[in-house]
C-alpha cells in the first residue's frame, strides 16, 4: 500500500506545471517500518507557490497524516516540504534547473573542494544523482546530468587528492592531542584528519564523496589504497577511545597518509 500511495503522491506533484522532473535519492527501494525517511527532489523551472505545493498534496488528504510547508529555501536543501504519510515522513525538496545546474557546475570545475557548514559535502550532491531513482522524467532532465556526471573530471580528482592530501600531512592538531593522551582532544582532530582522508580516497578512485555513511562498504570496492585499508581504519578509531591506545591509533593514521601519498605520487 505505501508503494501505491507514495505513486500518488508523486503523480499530484508532477502536476504542479512548474515541476520538470522528479528523483528519489538511494534507489528505487522504499524504507520499510519508518527505518528512514524519503528524500524526493523535484526540479522546477521555477518554484511553485505554498499555494500550488499545498493543493497537490491537499488531493491526498485522505493518506495524508501531516504536512509543514516551507516559504523559504535552505542553504544546501531548496525549499523543503515535509509530508508525512501513514506515519512515513517524505521531504520534498524543490530546486530549479538553473540552481542545480549551477551547483554541479561549481563542484566539477573545483570550487568546493571541501565540506561546508561542517556537514554538507558538496561532491554529495553528485553522488546522489548517480543513485537517484528516477520517478518522473518527460525532458530527460534527470537522465542527461546522470551521463554528464558518470564521467569524473579527471582535474577534479586531482585538485580534491591535493587539496586533501595537503590537508592530512597537516597534523599539528593531532599529533599534540596523541603526544597528550587526551582522548577527546583525539577524537576531535582524529575525526578532521579521517575526513581528508577519506575524501582523498575517494578522489583517488574517482567516486564522488557522498557522506561518511557506509564509507567502509565503498572503500571495499576501490582498486587503489593502503593494504588493508577497512580494517585498519576501524583499528584506529577504535584505539583512539583509549587513553594508553591513541598512540597506537595514531601511527595507524601516519601509515595510511604515508601511504595514500606514495599511490598518489606513482
Amino acid at each position: 500500500m505505501m508503494r501505491t500511495e507514495f505513486e500518488l503522491l508523486i503523480k499530484s506533484i508532477s502536476g504542479i506545471p512548474e515541476v520538470c522532473a522528479i528523483g528519489k535519492s538511494g534507489g528505487e527501494q522504499l524504507p520499510e517500518n519508518g527505518e528512514s525517511d524519503i528524500d524526493v527532489f523535484v526540479f522546477c523551472e521555477t518554484i511553485p507557490s505554498v499555494r500550488a505545493r499545498k493543493a497537490a498534496v491537499d488531493a491526498l488528504n485522505d493518506i495524508i497524516t501531516s504536512c509543514d510547508l516551507s516559504e523559504r529555501a535552505g542553504k544546501h536543501w531548496g525549499v523543503c516540504d515535509f509530508v508525512n504519510m501513514r506515519g512515513a515522513e517524505i521531504c520534498c525538496m524543490y530546486f530549479t534547473r538553473d540552481q542545480m545546474d549551477g551547483e554541479l557546475h561549481s563542484v566539477l570545475t573545483g570550487e568546493r573542494l571541501n565540506k561546508e557548514d561542517n556537514y554538507f559535502y558538496p561532491t554529495g550532491r553528485c553522488a546522489t544523482f548517480l543513485s537517484m531513482y528516477i520517478l518522473c522524467d518527460p525532458h530527460e532532465y534527470i537522465a542527461a546530468t546522470k551521463k554528464r556526471l558518470a564521467h569524473y573530471p579527471d582535474e577534479l580528482a586531482g585538485q580534491l587528492v591535493e587539496y586533501h592530501l595537503d590537508m592530512l600531512n597537516d597534523m599539528e592538531d593531532i599529533e599534540r592531542a596523541a603526544a597528550r593522551k587526551d582522548p577527546l582532544f583525539y577524537h576531535f582532530a582524529l575525526d578532521l584528519s579521517l575526513d581528508h582522508l577519506l575524501q582523498a580516497l575517494f578522489a583517488m578512485n574517482k567516486r564522488y564523496f557522498p557522506s561518511r555513511k557506509r564509507s567502509v562498504e565503498y572503500i571495499g570496492a576501490f582498486e587503489k589504497k593502503p593494504a588493508d585499508c577497512e580494517a585498519r581504519l576501524l583499528r584506529l578509531i577504535s584505539l583512539g577511545g583509549n587513553a594508553e591506545s591513541i598512540e597506537q591509533s595514531y601511527e595507524i593514521l601516519l601509515s595510511l597518509s604515508h601511504e595514500m601519498n606514495n599511490l598518489w605520487r606513482r
